[in-house]
């Protein structure tokens, strides 16, 4: 995100620094490594004072570098899960086991990444938000249904669904409720299934 040091003159170069930073991040982040802001400054052989004032805190960085860049690339798999064949059921199935083995995956930067986007909202509450990449896979799934569901139906749909999938439901499932990987991903498959069953057992009660 943009700030208002970067918007005002010399942008050109300004965004040149900020790609050198990222990149370096990133590379960083791949390697296994969870960087500081002065880390990834060496790295990319900019100034520590430089790069705090793109990253005002490592945690701001992780919500641009590793939630953006490195887990986001990650989310290809998900989305092709998300348009393969042609029944809603299967590909809401193969949706959640396909964001669950990412989530598994990633789950270190994703939980650094949720604490960052966190404190992202709260300490810039009015700056724009990319669109969700859940609700946007969940409805490529869905899509052979849409005809059938109400648009505010779907739309409680989507939010419901949204509940069994990334690094929260993972936590809530393993952690708050002690099950095992496999457990949790099994309530969440059960779980999406139940609530597309409801939703589309809801809309043949209105219209039939």
């Amino acid at each position: 995100m943009a700030d208002a040091y970067e918007q005002s003159g010399r942008t050109r170069q300004k965004r040149r620094t900020r790609n050198a930073l990222k990149a370096a991040a990133t590379e960083l982040v791949a390697a296994g490594r969870q960087p500081t802001v002065a880390e990834v400054a060496d790295a990319a052989g900019i100034s520590k004072s430089t790069a705090y004032r793109y990253y005002p805190s490592q945690e701001l960085m992780y919500a641009e570098v590793v939630f953006g860049a490195t887990v986001g690339s990650g989310r290809t798999a998900i989305y092709a899960a998300a348009q393969g064949g042609e029944e809603a059921y299967e590909r809401l199935d193969r949706v959640i086991q396909a964001d669950h083995e990412f989530t598994t995956h990633h789950e270190r930067d994703l939980r650094a990444a949720l604490r960052a986007f966190l404190l992202l909202i709260e300490s810039y509450p009015d700056a724009p938000l990319e669109p969700s990449h859940r609700v946007q896979y969940l409805t490529l799934a869905l899509a052979p249904v849409a005809d059938r569901i109400p648009e505010p139906t779907m739309r409680r749909l989507i939010a419901a669904l949204s509940l069994c999938v990334g690094v929260e439901a993972a936590m809530i499932t393993q952690v708050n409720n002690q099950l095992t990987a496999q457990e949790s991903e099994d309530v969440k498959r059960w779980a999406a299934e139940s609530l597309l069953r409801a939703a589309l057992a809801e809309d043949v009660g209105q219209t039939g």
